[in-house]
């Protein structure tokens, strides 16, 4: 949930804080039948002015009956009327799911384990404008050998050191629930090469959302996101493009199908049509290929799905969502999350 932006209208009344723990129940042919804890604080920091957005805490642990682990905390938090932001995330994963080998059907297991980080900080540089550093730190063991086989098998745990920098354009009314204007961002990364490591990689990531209202009330919202990610040279699984994640494109298991680089478009309508209850139709397309001048050679991703809303945080706008999308290849996918899909 990475959400800044520059426009002081979020909280009314005097509500500080809201905290909730949720069960989430997950069910997908790929990972197994599993649940997710996730334990939620909103809450503005102390000393800040009102305008200045609320903070998130954020926990995730998740297990299923196949065997995989994972477990981590995010925190975000805003200071200083919105001119800075900073955003940590860190955990720890032992996964195992099915690719599709070579975009085909026949599948082959991929594990993944190893802790994973994130951090970002960014200040603003002018009207709904702001840039600063990223770097995520990952030390990691994954096995696809069909992916692999043309740089040597991963047989061990490898650093990744991946610093870039990042800039964002923010006009949104709203940073949990926006009902008009635009978040756009592009970032560029490079992994610091290490000897002995086999990848060495360059990506470009590029996003652009915008929020439309339908009626005088803005019930109903027009939402569209735009996603694109250009990777250049050899990357890990865990940097690679995949469908499914919900900012992206939803429909598909995260991991079923994976290259360096991807393309996608969504159109969401959001309705609430009472104080707390709400529903989202939503389609999409995408296109998953290897490096940028490989994208006449893509794989086509139709996606088209329903959800239902719940607003579990009333006074931060915080939907509880869940959504069943549908793909290619008789992909059918479940979400249930907190918060919009983008």
């Amino acid at each position: 949930m990475k959400t800044w932006h520059s426009i002081d209208s979020l909280v009314t009344g005097s509500v500080n804080s809201e905290s909730k723990i949720i069960p989430a129940p997950m069910f997908n042919p790929t990972m197994g039948t599993g649940i997710a804890v996730l334990p939620v604080y909103v809450y503005r920091l102390k000393g800040t002015d009102e305008s200045t957005h609320p903070s998130t805490s954020q926990g995730i642990l998740f297990f299923n009956f196949s065997g995989s682990f994972m477990a981590g905390a995010k925190q975000t938090l805003y200071f200083n009327r919105n001119k800075y932001w900073l955003d940590v995330y860190a955990g720890y994963a032992s996964m195992s799911f099915d690719h599709y080998m070579n975009d085909t059907r026949v599948k082959e297991e991929v594990k993944f384990k190893g802790f994973v980080s994130n951090i970002s900080f960014a200040f603003k540089v002018g009207q709904h404008m702001f840039i600063g550093p990223i770097m995520s730190n990952n030390f990691v063991l994954e096995d696809l050998a069909g992916r692999l086989l043309a740089i040597g098998q991963n047989e061990d745990y490898m650093w990744f050191h991946v610093p870039g920098l990042k800039y964002t354009f923010d006009s949104r009314d709203n940073i949990f629930y926006p009902e008009s204007g635009w978040f756009n961002s592009i970032s560029y990364e490079s992994l610091i090469h290490r000897k002995g490591n086999p990848y060495n990689f360059d990506k470009v990531l590029i996003s652009a959302s915008t929020y439309i209202p339908l009626s005088d009330k803005k019930d109903m919202i027009l939402a569209s996101h735009v996603f694109a990610q250009f990777g250049m040279g050899a990357l890990p699984l865990h940097e690679m493009a995949s469908p499914g994640a919900a900012p992206i494109l939803r429909g598909y298991i995260t991991g079923n199908y994976l290259n360096s680089s991807m393309v996608s478009l969504q159109s969401e309508l959001r309705w609430m049509f009472t104080d707390f209850w709400g529903a989202v139709g939503f389609i999409g397309y995408g296109w998953l290929y290897d490096e940028p001048r490989d994208i006449g050679h893509n794989l086509s991703l139709p996606s088209i799905g329903v959800g239902a809303r719940y607003r579990l945080f009333p006074a931060f706008k915080i939907n509880l969502g869940l959504d069943i999308a549908f793909g290619r290849d008789d992909n059918v996918n479940i979400y249930f999350k907190l918060s919009e899909s983008f």
